[in-house]
């Protein structure tokens, strides 16, 4: 019987337009052991969505479906080791003790305001999208769904911020105990 190493799984979360996407592919492309999922698209691909919320101009994720998948598919397979999951809210993954960091990026309102201008939002879901990050509203979720221990909130302003949050990260998983192995 073979064993390989486990690496951490890892959520990255934060209100649209902090840059998770971007920092999710960097990240996998800096360390080819670690795969990324998005869970927008995952969820699009095996129609894990229940309606779309006009108002808010957004697919209703079913939260069930999402953690039955995650769950079947990487848990029980004993694949769940690299994973960076790539979502606005950490809550959408269940705490089973399979989550091992979620990472908050940050952002200054201004900067976010910038970033967003061109993704063609409506006026309210700007407003709503700034209003979140300005109340903290993801790192408040985070905190509420994962221990706190493993709450950490990363600032994602600049192309520096970008670069040492990266090099963080990878540190990070470096130093994570790998004495956990998986048969």
């Amino acid at each position: 019987m073979t064993s390989r190493k486990q690496f951490p799984n890892i959520i990255i979360c934060g209100t649209s337009g902090v840059g998770k996407s971007r920092f999710c592919q960097q990240l996998c492309s800096l360390n080819s052991v670690l795969k990324h999922i998005n869970i927008n698209d995952l969820a699009k691909q095996h129609k894990f969505l229940l309606e779309y919320d006009e108002e808010n101009q957004c697919d209703i994720l079913n939260d069930d479906a999402i953690n039955d998948y995650f769950d079947h598919e990487y848990v029980q397979k004993s694949l769940s080791s690299g994973l960076i999951i790539d979502y606005h809210s950490a809550g959408i993954i269940s705490d089973n003790n399979q989550i091992h960091a979620i990472f908050v990026l940050r952002c200054t309102c201004d900067k976010l305001m910038d970033r967003l201008n061109s993704r063609n939002y409506s006026k309210d879901k700007l407003e709503q999208i700034i209003q979140s990050e300005a109340f903290h509203l993801c790192l408040t979720e985070a905190r509420e769904a994962f221990d706190e221990a493993i709450v950490h909130e990363l600032n994602n302003v600049t192309e520096d911020d970008l670069k040492n949050n990266l090099e963080f990260i990878l540190k990070w998983i470096d130093q994570w105990p790998f004495n956990n192995t998986m048969d």
